[in-house]
């Protein structure tokens, strides 16, 4: 057994000002805990130091050692016990391995540098370590850590005191022979403070959670060890599962419908050498939920063509391996969150790059930064593996050089390799309003309706809206608020007449509605080349007088979204936050560069383009794969452009649209 002894006294017992070494510890202490910002972070330690436990007994015991690791989730009494039937610590280890900097583990280890420990036992208010060899059996707890590190004037430096009660509080550890067992405790001042948080109801989902989040999730090989998951609700039942593999679990794994990227590009090329270029998809390659890849340092050397001669070189020093998976959806977060059972905020699952070196994911995700395709970067997950590298102290994050380095990876790889894929995927039901959504856009609709009858705006005056032959914004639009500016002067300025603002709310999903204008006063509403080039064409203004003599107002509810560019646009449809069956005009200053993920645009300002106007003022028509007009679209900048100068904005339209 031992003594009571003081984790931060070993490599100060030499010391004299101890309340000044206290003070230079404390701040070390922080300084280390501050490294560790993720929920998962406890977790991640815990089960990175049994792995390396059990990796380090396989290696010089016989063939009939089994590793083992047993993880004890216990939310009833808010407890994360994490065991192994590894080399356990000898003396020496047990009464120094807390301490800031201080390791024991080999070259070979996943991590050694002597933070997470540290981390663990100053994090929390409670850790409890038990200990087995061959020469050593030790239990000790220590209390009040966290408290004691925030507290200025503390009496005295937190003790590991020896625990005389031989009940372990993993039950799994009396059963091996050798091995550590550490259990934390959470509470309102730690990080986790509430193991419940993520709402994982079972064993099952805790371990797929794990296998994402920490080492038990292996990049570059499968490890055979018996892992044991035990969960224990708030209710006391509880749940358990065995798995036998240490392995990464990729999103595309939780499809049935999920294909290997070589294996697509060789039936594309296969079906493109049998029947040409305009051949159909072959059903085996057809409406696919993901398309994944794996590659090694030799593939990306051979096919990311943007590599500079220093990133070949960084590669070369440093290793890289590469899972990717590319999903039909960036709503499939979501539904993959509701799988497994946990809240979506939870960030289990995530879009962008997971950074991992020794073996494990490591860090919180990075963002995709496309160039071109922005949008796909939220249908992407990468897990970017590099050898030979050191991720900054605890788990805060990696150096510039890694970073920089995995972004251009994954950039390149969803701009060219992934973009060749894309008609494989299914198509994703964001046209489609579910019942729930329909509903509240239909009550938004009735309120609008209500006030519109309720609270009508009139202002009608000879003396007023006297054409200034100009508008009154001096700036061309730098952000949304700018363009809905600009387009009200537009309309109230007559140059667009087709549309009459009904009102705007921004609690609501949309920006606002409207209602589609023509007449009473026909010849305002029909084009013409030199003063009505905005203008419906001869026969639709038939149509509409022919029909209302008295002038024609919409009855039902248009749905107008405002957006500086449209690629934001193409942002909320790909995230699901808008659906194109909702919306019916989207007013820009400028049409963007992402359309062609969803859609093919007819310019209305070239010639005949008044054919196709259904109303004054629309200057282009978004068309869907099957051809079908989806919404209308007022790009400003174009408008007044081709005001200003038609035949130059004519060119303009045909080089971009034609």
């Amino acid at each position: 057994m031992f003594e009571e002894f003081d984790p931060l006294q070993i490599s100060d017992s030499a010391q004299i000002d101890e309340s000044h070494i206290r003070e230079r510890q404390k701040r070390n202490i922080h300084s280390i805990l501050h490294s560790y910002v993720s929920w998962y972070d406890p977790f991640s330690e815990l089960v990175q130091n049994a792995l390396d436990s059990v990796d380090k007994r396989a290696r010089n015991a016989n063939k009939e050692y089994l590793p083992k690791i047993s993880i004890r989730i216990d939310d009833t009494r808010n407890s994360l016990t994490v065991s192994d039937n590894g080399v356990g610590l000898e003396k020496e280890a047990f009464l120094q391995f807390l301490a800031p900097n201080v390791s024991f583990k080999d070259n070979l280890a996943r991590g050694s540098k002597g933070v997470g420990a540290t981390y663990l036992a100053y994090g929390f208010n409670y850790i409890h370590i038990d200990a087995k060899t061959k020469n050593l059996r030790a239990s000790g707890a220590m209390e009040g850590a966290r408290n004691w590190l925030h507290e200025m004037n503390a009496p005295a430096n937190p003790k590991i005191y020896p625990v005389e009660d031989k009940i372990y509080w993993d039950p799994n550890f009396e059963l091996y022979d050798s091995g550590v067992s550490v259990t934390v405790l959470f509470d309102g001042s730690s990080r986790p403070s509430d193991i419940k948080w993520p709402k994982l109801s079972s064993a099952d989902s805790w371990l797929k959670a794990l296998k994402i989040k920490t080492a038990l999730g292996a990049i570059l090989e499968k490890q055979s060890v018996e892992i044991t998951v035990i969960h224990i609700r708030s209710d006391g039942t509880e749940t358990k599962v065995i798995d036998e593999e240490v392995n990464y679990l990729a999103p595309h794994k939780f499809f049935s419908r999920s294909k290997r990227y070589e294996d697509v590009i060789s039936k594309l090329e296969q079906a493109v050498a049998k029947k040409g270029a305009d051949v159909s998809l072959p059903a085996g390659i057809k409406n696919l939920d993901a398309i994944y890849l794996e590659w090694t340092s030799a593939d990306v050397l051979k096919n990311v063509d943007a590599l500079s001669v220093a990133d070949r070189d960084f590669i070369d020093q440093h290793p890289v391996r590469v899972l990717a998976s590319y999903l039909y959806s960036a709503r499939v977060w979501d539904d993959l969150s509701k799988k497994l059972g946990c809240r979506t905020t939870a960030n289990i699952f995530a879009p962008g790059i997971q950074l991992a070196a020794d073996n494990m994911p490591q860090g919180e995700m990075i963002q995709v930064p496309l160039k071109r395709y922005t949008g796909r970067q939220n249908q992407v997950h990468f897990v970017i593996h590099f050898e030979n590298c050191i991720v900054d102290l605890g788990r805060k994050g990696f150096h510039k050089d890694f970073v920089d380095l995995a972004k251009l990876i994954s950039r390149e790889i969803v701009q060219k390799e992934f973009s060749k894929v894309k008609p494989c995927l299914r198509k994703d039901d964001f046209r489609k309003t579910d019942i729930i959504q329909q509903e509240k856009v239909s009550s938004w609709k009735e309120a609008l309706l209500s006030h519109e009858t309720t609270h009508p705006l009139i202002l009608k005056n000879d003396n007023f809206f006297k054409p200034l032959h100009e508008v009154s914004v001096t700036a061309e639009p730098s952000r949304e608020q700018d363009v809905i500016a600009l387009f009200n002067q537009l309309v109230a300025g007559g140059v667009i007449r087709g549309v009459k603002v009904i009102g705007t709310n921004e609690r609501m999903t949309y920006d606002g509605a409207f209602r589609i204008l023509c007449g009473p006063n026909y010849s305002l509403h029909q084009y013409d080349a030199t003063i009505n080039p905005l203008g419906i064409s001869e026969s639709q203004r038939e149509d509409f007088e022919s029909s209302f003599p008295d002038g024609f107002l919409s009855t039902e509810l248009k749905i107008l979204e405002y957006k500086f560019s449209g690629d934001g646009l193409i942002t909320d449809i790909t995230t699901g936050d808008k659906k194109v069956s909702e919306m019916d005009l989207l007013i820009a200053w400028e049409m963007g560069t992402e359309y062609e993920q969803f859609f093919s645009v007819q310019s209305l300002l070239l010639p005949e383009g008044e054919s196709f106007r259904q109303y004054h003022g629309v200057t282009h028509l978004l068309i869907n794969d099957n051809g079908q007009h989806v919404m209308d679209a007022i790009i400003l900048k174009d408008l007044i452009s081709y005001l200003n100068n038609p035949e130059q904005e004519n060119q303009n339209q045909s080089t971009l649209y034609e």
